[in-house]
């Protein structure tokens, strides 16, 4: 088995592994009672997972080490502090089903003998992101056109400002808005200086305005 923490560019192996771990695994459940059933499990969503162990961080090369590179007691205490402290990071246990994203809730560490070994215990949170469905914005936007004095008064113009959302293309974005695909070289010429010289390239999050 190897142990490994992982955030952005910076691995940490641990040097000594733990002689057990322990990881909690609850859902939400609620227990209500009926006058007709008695009492009942309502189910619920599952809880964050919790894993926990002990160590120690090596002071000089054991034959029980996993490797001998290892950083010093306290380089490993500086680096997991740092970590813990940066936030989300990544949780590996080869040979055991633990790979996930977390936080470290609690680092306790401390010496208490003669070797400058480092013992500690860490307990981690399941990191769980949370995913925001988004969907097409469309505004629509009056221009009034003020006439001069000398000419007749313009014909009142219509826009609608369009998000591109992904997936989109300008063919998809006429026929939806305009009812015609063939509108797309129109609604290219419209938007040439947001667009680039590809009209097959837009992107997410560009706002078009179409005056079709």
């Amino acid at each position: 088995m190897e142990i490994w923490l992982k955030q952005g560019k910076t691995n940490f192996r641990f040097a000594v592994l733990p002689s057990e771990y322990e990881l909690t695994s609850e859902s939400n459940n609620t227990q209500v009672v009926v006058n007709s059933l008695g009492e009942i499990n309502l189910l619920g969503k599952r809880k964050l997972k919790n894993i926990s162990f002990s160590s120690f961080f090596p002071k000089q090369k054991y034959s029980f080490c996993e490797y001998t590179t290892f950083p010093t007691p306290k380089e490993s205490v500086k680096l997991i502090e740092k970590m813990k402290n940066n936030g989300v990071l990544r949780l590996t246990m080869t040979g055991a089903p633990v790979n996930m994203d977390c936080t470290i809730e609690n680092f306790t560490w401390g010496e208490n003998d003669g070797t400058k070994d480092i013992n500690f215990t860490l307990e981690f949170k399941e990191y769980r992101k949370v995913k925001v469905k988004t969907t097409k914005k469309k505004e629509k936007v009056t221009k009034k056109v003020t006439p001069a004095a000398t000419q007749r008064a313009a014909k009142e113009i219509q826009s609608t400002t369009y998000t591109v959302v992904k997936g989109d293309n300008l063919s998809k974005i006429a026929k939806n808005l305009t009812g015609s695909s063939a509108n797309w070289q129109a609604i290219y010429n419209q938007n040439k200086g947001v667009i680039g010289g590809n009209p097959n390239l837009i992107y997410p999050g560009q706002q078009l305005v179409i005056n079709v």
